[in-house]
């Protein structure tokens, strides 16, 4: 049994992020940025209108005063948009002389989404032209104008495309696109996406917030107009919003409709929503899904994002769901996806089940496992490896510790290759970080190997030299 290294900081972050992985990794890719979205902003929330009334006075530093006194992070921004929202309401101009009170650029960044959110929505077009002539490029510009242009699309979304379409270039211009289709979807779903369709656009960002947001309403609605899409890559994309929806208001209704597309080639995306969707809210009914689908890439596709979202929520449900896999393959897919989750949480349990198992099950599962544990515990690895002795796993182990040293430390990532057992294994090791030294400081990694040379195999002698003898561009 190794030294216990859980509960650390690290590793409960990596849990977070583990467990949220999949869900977080398809977001990114089916929704626009919805911060610029203020039409349901604090302002209009009903805790805000309290605070409206103390965060904002005459005094030209009440709103800062206030607001810097919250100490919870949501709270603290929600107020700072709200004092923004009432500054608005009294004089946009004054409104804005104020944003430079704030020390923090983060703070300043709310205080504006509170004041485009009022003024944008009386006024879209002087916020606008004040945004692209005034605002410095970077964050606060893209939000204002994204901001303005959603508020302007809610009444009037040609007027908001045909001015994005005349100010704008590149990629500010695409997001302010997005931003009047998300605004006027949120309006009128049907006539955005007709007007979308109607236009021949094939912008996956654009398809993907005409269907992310009307889902939000009507997901099956969404779903079957982003069904009839007839690229079937922008399909499978726009797909993505409604099903996550879908399943979370009514999975009964949407499983039988959804996993019937999973049959259509490059169905990998949403085999991954399904399952991610349902492993958070029953991962039961998930594995039912999964375990239904047909043998290959996308069932164990499916097996592997249940397992991390599972492992990370409950690991001994998700062990003993793997028991059940009679598939080989899939059970080795979910068994080295639980390891990996499981080595971030409590490295010494996953690796004390991990010997339970057969050796074909659970090598890759060892891997991920000592991955894991390297990564949110580099000290504690660190330590075991250095009081245990010698043996394959260690070896395992000693690659995982040095993958991490690798960018800060990589004279220790050379030792603990060196210190492997397998022969091929530590030349293989030892020659690739020497190669990386060698591209980010050649001359000290030749003073190390010269000092080194004398206690080295004559096997990683030779394999040394063949890298010492290779041309390599200097980073």
């Amino acid at each position: 049994m190794f030294p216990i290294r859980n509960g650390s900081l690290p590793a409960n972050a990596l849990l977070i992020a583990i467990g949220a992985a999949a869900g977080v990794g398809m977001s990114v890719l089916i929704v626009p940025t919805l911060v610029r979205d203020e039409r349901q902003s604090s302002s209009h929330h009903p805790q805000a209108s309290h605070r409206r009334s103390t965060a904002v006075s005459g005094d030209k530093s009440a709103a800062v005063a206030e607001t810097n006194n919250n100490q919870d992070p949501q709270e603290k921004a929600a107020s700072i948009r709200a004092a923004g929202a009432e500054a608005a309401r009294k004089d946009p101009a004054s409104a804005l002389a104020l944003v430079g009170d704030f020390t923090s650029e983060q703070d300043k960044l709310e205080f504006l989404r509170g004041i485009y959110s009022i003024w944008a929505a009386d006024d879209p077009v002087s916020a606008l032209d004040y945004a692209k002539s005034t605002l410095t490029a970077g964050l606060a510009r893209s939000e204002a104008i994204g901001i303005a242009v959603n508020k302007w699309a809610g009444k009037d979304p040609r007027a908001a495309w045909l001015w994005s379409e005349a100010n704008l270039t590149g990629p500010l211009q695409e997001q302010a696109f997005t931003d009047v289709l998300i605004g006027w979807t949120r309006n009128s779903p049907l006539d955005a996406a007709r007007w979308l369709t109607s236009t021949g656009y094939n912008s996956q960002p654009l398809l993907n917030a005409v269907a992310s947001t009307w889902a939000e309403r009507s997901p099956k609605d969404a779903y079957n107009w982003a069904k009839s899409l007839p690229n079937r890559e922008s399909r499978i994309s726009a797909l993505i919003g409604p099903t996550r929806e879908w399943l979370n208001q009514d999975p009964k209704q949407a499983i039988p409709i959804i996993t019937a597309e999973l049959t259509q080639p490059n169905s990998g995306p949403l085999v991954t929503v399904i399952a991610d969707t349902l492993g958070n809210n029953n991962p039961q009914s998930a594995s039912v899904v999964v375990e239904s689908l047909p043998p290959g890439a996308i069932q164990d596709e499916a097996a592997a994002t249940l397992a991390i979202v599972w492992a990370a929520s409950d690991v001994k449900a998700a062990v003993a769901w793997s028991n059940t896999l009679k598939s080989e393959a899939m059970r080795r897919q979910v068994i080295t996806h639980i390891a990996t989750t499981w080595g971030a949480i409590d490295p010494d349990a996953a690796i004390d089940w991990l010997h339970t198992l057969p050796a074909p099950l659970a090598t890759e599962g060892v891997i991920g496992a000592f991955n894991s544990w390297a990564g949110t515990d580099t000290a504690g690895l660190r330590e075991v490896v250095d009081g245990t002795p010698a043996s394959p796993e260690m070896d395992v182990a000693r690659i995982a510790l040095a993958d991490v040293l690798a960018t800060t430390d990589i004279n220790s990532s050379l030792s603990l290759a060196l210190g492997i057992t397998a022969g091929p294994s530590r030349d293989a090791a030892a020659a690739r970080y020497f190669r990386h030294w060698r591209k980010t400081d050649d001359a000290s990694a030749q003073e190390w190997l010269l000092a080194k040379w004398s206690t080295l195999d004559p096997a990683t002698q030779q394999r040394l030299t063949r890298e010492q003898q290779r041309n390599v561009v200097t980073r």
